[in-house]
């Protein structure tokens, strides 16, 4: 991939979040301003506006950083683009799936920048994806006490008979949270307990290119050390210094692990 390309791939893809979190900034203007009768919605979308502007503000930096070196043909500089008024319910649903979208986009970002090497995007990337997936849940648990409120507002209280809600306890938005926050628990994906890392295709002319291992073969350990996460592998290699030999058990589908000796060649430069 030529350097223009890989360029031009990067910036095509920040030019697209940074019109995501224009979107973002749009539906927490439109939140905030049917909020004022709710003072936890009103405070909770007032701490996530600069979260979200910072965002902004980072992307727009490097764009025009880049800009020399690649322009690009996207939108750069999105807009807020306010949304037609509703309720306050569904302007927070819509702003979860805002939060949600530009979460998952960090996540290819971040995949981009590992990929391409692009250190500064590599530094913003998981911390934008992880504030976007906490602001998703924190607003997704503001719907339950926004719907009660919306109900009250037109008059409809209560009519549950449940034990607690019979004698005046209502327990209604509480559970409602509660169901919403287990349900996002429920649907994370278990710790794997399946041995090793699932290599990818090794870059060309790579000292594993070189000994032909292919993409799918697991690496089981590295120096005798069994390994599960990308993590520990680097730190088993990061204990030597560039130009040591280090070990590694490979593992092809069925076959009997084989050892291969290779050599710690490089690293990112230390800031």
């Amino acid at each position: 991939m030529t350097v223009d390309l890989r360029l031009q791939v990067i910036r095509r893809t920040v030019a697209e979040l940074a019109a995501s979190e224009g979107d973002v900034a749009g539906r927490l203007e439109q939140a905030q301003q049917l909020s004022s009768g709710h003072l936890d919605t009103l405070a909770a979308i007032q701490r996530l506006r600069p979260m979200v502007q910072t965002h902004r503000d980072q992307l727009a930096t490097y764009l025009k950083d880049t800009a020399e070196a690649g322009p690009s043909e996207e939108t750069t500089s999105p807009q807020s683009t306010p949304r037609e008024a509703t309720a306050l319910s569904e302007v927070l649903r819509d702003l979860c799936l805002a939060f949600h979208h530009c979460a998952l986009s960090y996540g290819m970002l971040y995949e981009m920048a590992l990929r391409l090497y692009e250190p500064r995007l590599r530094a913003i990337a998981p911390k934008h994806l992880k504030a976007h997936a906490d602001a998703a849940l924190s607003t997704a648990r503001l719907l339950p006490g926004v719907v009660a409120w919306q109900l009250a507002q037109d008059g409809l209280g209560c009519a549950c008979i449940c034990p607690m809600c019979s004698i005046g306890a209502c327990g209604c938005v509480s559970l409602g949270n509660r169901t919403l926050a287990a349900a996002w628990c429920d649907a994370a994906p278990a710790e794997s307990e399946s041995p090793g890392v699932v290599l990818q295709n090794p870059k060309p002319g790579s000292q594993l290119a070189r000994a032909g291992v292919k993409g799918g073969e697991l690496l089981l350990a590295v120096d005798a050390q069994e390994v599960s996460t990308t993590d520990e592998i680097q730190a088993v290699i990061r204990k030597h210094a560039l130009g040591d030999e280090v070990r590694f058990l490979i593992q092809r589908g069925s076959e009997s692990p084989r050892e291969l000796i290779v050599r710690h060649v490089s690293d990112y430069p230390k800031t």
